[in-house]
């Protein structure tokens, strides 16, 4: 989300937007993140939680569910 970094760096810094400290550390916090940078780490946390999305769901887990909906119809 475009200025999404920006306003977290503001409700961070008070809502001020300018860092407390006064002195600039050597990079402008303020710009955020390129459009371009931000697409390509979106490219590779999409890939990332899809490659988890398409792993089976492990045997235990499937009991506990099993046993939650059970116990939820009692």
């Amino acid at each position: 989300m475009p200025g999404a970094s920006k306003k977290m760096d503001q409700a961070a810094q008070g809502g001020a937007g300018k860092s407390s400290g006064g002195a600039s550390s050597g990079t402008e916090m303020d710009e955020g993140l390129s459009p371009s940078l931000q697409a390509h780490i979106g490219r590779h946390v999409r890939a990332a939680f899809d490659e988890v999305a398409r792993e089976p769901i492990p045997d235990h887990l499937l009991r506990l569910l099993k046993d939650l909906e059970r116990s939820g119809n009692e």
